[in-house]
């Protein structure tokens, strides 16, 4: 099934399908990665039902007058549309993977550096030591 409203529900499949094809945007702009992760670090996501399933059925998630004050996204402030929640998600994800590549590339550049000095320290110790025996064999 196919409809103009940019989603399709394919035969024998559980879930929607958004339309997301290039051709079919405006308007395309790039996003600082970063700076989306810092707004899902600062939105409140809460656990809640809704009011006509009562609450014996649980959700999780944030509320749609937050997600569209912090990301200005989506069609009004009642409604979180799924390809809005699941982009900024990856965003978020993006920007995740690049901190944790930093601090990786942090940790090799001390570990680096520690074996380096390690070495050093090494390099003397035996040098003393090669003194001190000197020093001993000369005095005997």
């Amino acid at each position: 099934f196919r409809s103009k409203s940019g989603v399709k529900l394919a035969p024998g499949s559980g879930s929607w399908a958004s339309l997301s094809d290039r051709a079919s945007k405006t308007g395309i702009a790039s996003v600082d990665d970063a700076q989306i992760l810092a707004k899902v670090a600062a939105l409140p996501v809460s656990e809640w039902s809704y009011i006509e399933q009562g609450t014996g059925v649980r959700h999780l998630g944030p509320m749609a007058q937050d997600f569209r004050a912090a990301f200005g996204l989506g069609e009004d402030e009642k409604h979180i549309s799924a390809v809005d929640e699941e982009g900024v998600a990856l965003a978020a994800i993006k920007a995740l993977q690049n901190e944790v590549s930093e601090k990786d590339r942090q940790l090799k550049e001390i570990r680096q550096s520690d074996d380096t000095k390690f070495a050093n320290l090494e390099r003397r110790l035996e040098a003393l030591e090669h003194v001190s025996q000197a020093a001993r064999a000369s005095g005997s």
